[in-house]
C-alpha cells in the first residue's frame, strides 16, 4: 500500500550538515594535509560541484558553477583535477550511507508481508583508456588487439521504493557473488527478501543466506543439481528438498569463508512465464500456505526494477561518461552517481505525493517523468544545500511544475 514519504527536508539538512562538518572532512579526505589552507576549491566545494551532474566539458561546468555559486573565477580544469585528487570516494559512500539509514529508520515505506523486496544484480562497465585505470580495474580483449578498461559493477537494489542499498565496483574479472557479499552486509533490515537471477544458482550461496537469516528467491538453471532437474520434468509446483551435501566447488566457496556446512532445506516453485516458459525458483520461504505458490510469478517479475534501473543510471544518468581518467575519479563518479540517483528518487516521491494531490478530481493519473526531472535537478540541489534556510525544497508548488510533468493515463 503507498503511503506518504518522509519529508525531503530531513535529507537536505542530513548533506548539508554532513558536508560542511570538520568530522566529515577529516575522514574523507586522502591526507591530514589535504584542505588545511584557504583556498578557491574547498572541501564543501569540491562535494557540490560533484554533485551537480557534470556532463558538459568539465572547463564549462566550472566556470559555469562558480559563476552561479560562489564569487571565485578562474578556476582552471586543472585546478580542479588536483584538488579533486585530495578527496576521496568514501565521501560519496558515507552520504549515501547516512540517507539510506534515515530513509529506513524514520520513514514510511513498502513492503511485502514485512519483507524489504530486494534484488541485487550485476553489469559491467566501460572506462576511460588511460594506463592507471587498466592497472587498477583491469580491461577486457576486443578481438585480442585493444584493451578495454572495464569494472565490474554491482547493486542492491530496492524493488518497491526504488532505492539503491548499496552499490560496489571492483576489478573486471571481480566475481559478482563476491560483491553480493558485501551487498549482504549492508542488508542490515529485519526481513529482507532477495530476488537473484540464475547467475546466482549455488547451493552454497543459498547456505551462506540461511546463515545470515536473509531469504531469497533464486532463478535455477536447467542443469542445475539432480533434484532441481528432476523437479523441472515432474508435474509437480511446489516441492521441500534438503541439500546434504555440495559439489566441490561449493564446498571450495564455503571453505574461503570459514565456514562449515551443515544440511539445510530449500522449496523449489514451478512459474510459468508468460511466454509459457516454464521457470523454477528455489526459496527460503518454506511454508506453502503462508507464501502460496501463486506470489512467485509475481515476486520474480518484480526483479525486472533492477534491470530498469541500470538502464536509468547509463541511458540518462550517463553513469559510463566519466570526468578523470585516473581510479580515484572513476571511483569518485560512480559513487556520486549512486547517491544523485537515490536523492532524485526521494525528490520525486514527494512531488509524486504532491501531483497527487493537486490531480486527485482528474481522470487520469499524472506521473512525473524520471528521466526528464533528474536534469531539472541540476543546479536547484547545490542551491537548496547552499540556503541557509531549508524553506527553498521540491516539495510544493515548484517541484510540481518543475520536474517536467509527463501525464501518462491510465484509467482510475
Amino acid at each position: 500500500m503507498k503511503r506518504k514519504k518522509k519529508k525531503s527536508k530531513k535529507f537536505i539538512n542530513y548533506i548539508r550538515n554532513q558536508i560542511y562538518s570538520k568530522q566529515f572532512l577529516e575522514l574523507n579526505r586522502k591526507s591530514d594535509k589535504d584542505f588545511t589552507r584557504k583556498r578557491k576549491l574547498t572541501f564543501p566545494k569540491i562535494i557540490l560541484f560533484m554533485l551537480n551532474s557534470i556532463k558538459k566539458s568539465l572547463q564549462k561546468e566550472l566556470t559555469e558553477f562558480f559563476l552561479n555559486f560562489s564569487n571565485e573565477k578562474n578556476i582552471t580544469n586543472s585546478a580542479y583535477s588536483q584538488s579533486r585528487m585530495k578527496l576521496n570516494h568514501t565521501a560519496f559512500i558515507e552520504l549515501n550511507d547516512g540517507i539510506i539509514k534515515e530513509f529506513y529508520t524514520d520513514n514510511i515505506f513498502d513492503l511485502w508481508k514485512g519483507f524489504r523486496l530486494l534484488a541485487i544484480d550485476g553489469s559491467r562497465i566501460q572506462l576511460p583508456l588511460s594506463l592507471e585505470i587498466i592497472e587498477y580495474f583491469g580491461f577486457a580483449q576486443n578481438q585480442g588487439v585493444v584493451p578495454i578498461p572495464m569494472v565490474q559493477a554491482s547493486s542492491c537494489y530496492d524493488l518497491l521504493n526504488n532505492m539503491i542499498i548499496n552499490s560496489e565496483i571492483d576489478r573486471y574479472e571481480t566475481s559478482e557473488y563476491n560483491l553480493s557479499l558485501k551487498h549482504l552486509e549492508k542488508c542490515q533490515f529485519e526481513k529482507d527478501l532477495l530476488i537473484y537471477d540464475r547467475y546466482y544458482d549455488g547451493m552454497w550461496f543459498m547456505f551462506y543466506h540461511i546463515l545470515k537469516k536473509k531469504d531469497f528467491i533464486i532463478r535455477m538453471a536447467k542443469n542445475s543439481i539432480t533434484e532441481v532437474q528432476n523437479f523441472f520434468n515432474s508435474n509437480e509446483e511446489s516441492k521441500i528438498i534438503e541439500i546434504t551435501k555440495l559439489h566441490i566447488d561449493s564446498k571450495n566457496q564455503l571453505k574461503k569463508l570459514g565456514i562449515e556446512f551443515i544440511p539445510f532445506k530449500i522449496r523449489l516453485v514451478k512459474v510459468i512465464l508468460d511466454n509459457g516458459e516454464v521457470e523454477v525458483l528455489a526459496t527460503s520461504l518454506l511454508d506453502e500456505k503462508k507464501y502460496p505458490n501463486k506470489e512467485f510469478k509475481w515476486l520474480y517479475g518484480k526483479r525486472w526494477g533492477i534491470e530498469t534501473n541500470f538502464d536509468h543510471l547509463k541511458n540518462h544518468l550517463m553513469i559510463e561518461d566519466f570526468t578523470g581518467l585516473s581510479s580515484l575519479s572513476v571511483l569518485q563518479d560512480f559513487f556520486v552517481s549512486m547517491f544523485m540517483a537515490n536523492m532524485q528518487q526521494i525528490l520525486i516521491s514527494e512531488a509524486q505525493d504532491e501531483l497527487k494531490k493537486q490531480k486527485k478530481d482528474t481522470e487520469y493519473e499524472y506521473k512525473i517523468n524520471k528521466n526528464l526531472s533528474f536534469g531539472f535537478m541540476k543546479d536547484r540541489f547545490v542551491k537548496i544545500l547552499l540556503e541557509k534556510s531549508t524553506l527553498l525544497l521540491l516539495g510544493r508548488e515548484e517541484v510540481v511544475l518543475g520536474f517536467f510533468i509527463n501525464s501518462e493515463r491510465s484509467f482510475t
